[in-house]
């Protein structure tokens, strides 16, 4: 049994024996079935083929893409705080360089998503740092993998943290 993870947006399914017949993130108006139809992968085959890559856009906010460029081209934000790390957004890369990398940098402490394009494997990430995945309640049907990482919030705010609040 596999995770097997959309090549067209990222996302990884639930654990089957074989790849899900299709994929509801793609077939939702924002994104789209590629021509050659449906294909899947696994986070250990695209741990062979891609790699991340590390840029500091200004002191504290550090991005996190995969090289070469996988599904959507999704980029996460590692948001370095005085309280906690937060991983904004996820890319469905993750490998064992990156875990050193972002271990080194003071780890993760909770992850907070904008969109389902980038849930991407997310649970790995959380597994991964031992993270809280924040996601709102207005997505929950997006969520192709559920976990006990996943924390679904309501309304318009959430502060995780002093100095830290999501805003829907």
């Amino acid at each position: 049994m596999a995770f097997y993870i959309c090549t067209a947006c990222g996302t990884q399914h639930a654990e089957g024996e074989q790849p899900p017949a299709r994929c509801v993130i793609c077939e939702e108006e924002r994104q789209y079935i590629p021509p050659r139809g449906q294909t899947w992968t696994t986070l250990n085959a695209l741990r062979q083929s891609h790699t991340n890559t590390f840029r500091e856009y200004e002191q504290g906010i550090i991005g996190i893409g995969s090289t070469p460029a996988f599904a959507i081209g999704q980029r996460a934000l590692l948001i370095r705080t005085q309280n906690g790390n937060i991983l904004w957004d996820c890319i469905a890369t993750l490998d064992d360089a990156t875990v050193t990398m972002v271990e080194g940098l003071g780890g993760i402490d909770a992850i907070a998503i904008s969109h389902p394009h980038f849930y991407t494997t997310m649970v790995e990430w959380a597994r991964a740092f031992t993270a809280r995945i924040h996601l709102h309640a207005a997505d929950k049907q997006w969520i192709m993998r559920n976990d006990p990482a996943i924390e679904l919030w309501d309304g318009e705010t959430k502060a995780l943290w002093d100095g830290v609040t999501l805003v829907r």
